[in-house]
């Protein structure tokens, strides 16, 4: 695997919010702190983390003591954080490529891309939409242990 990775917040959120792809996303992140891969991401990520958590709360999945707990180990989390013009109006361009409704998640691919590296994406609708076209796109359940 490469020295930087970029990863969406739903890797981070599925390593502590059961789901689906809790497995897949707790193995993958023991890989890459394992091969001392660099995560990165756009700062979108961390407000992401927060409203998910809030969420959590809300529809009453989690206490808010356990949704402190995890939004704080999740905050915490060794990530290069990325944020300027340039990826904000990228992201527009590959939101517009892909014909996405927004350009939230596009804005991952857009740090991907800069970094020319793997992008590791916990939506499958996102994979699904630009994996044939970008194949640094991967998604979570797809991730094999070696």
């Amino acid at each position: 695997m490469a020295t930087t990775v970029v990863i969406d917040s739903g890797i981070l959120i599925s390593s502590v919010l059961a789901g689906p792809s809790t497995a897949k996303a707790k193995a993958l992140l023991q890989h890459l702190k394992t091969d001392q891969v660099q995560i990165a991401a756009p700062t979108l990520l961390l407000y992401e983390v927060v409203a998910v958590m809030r969420k959590a709360v809300h529809q009453k999945l989690w206490t808010t003591k356990d949704a402190v707990e995890a939004r704080n180990i999740l905050l915490a989390y060794p990530l290069q954080l990325y944020i300027d013009d340039a990826l904000l109006k990228r992201s527009f361009d590959l939101a517009t490529h892909f014909n996405r409704p927004t350009a939230y998640d596009t804005q991952y691919l857009a740090v991907a891309e800069r970094l020319g590296c793997e992008f590791w994406t916990a939506d499958e609708r996102l994979y699904n939409s630009v994996s044939r076209e970008l194949a640094w796109v991967n998604w979570v359940n797809n991730f094999v242990e070696t």
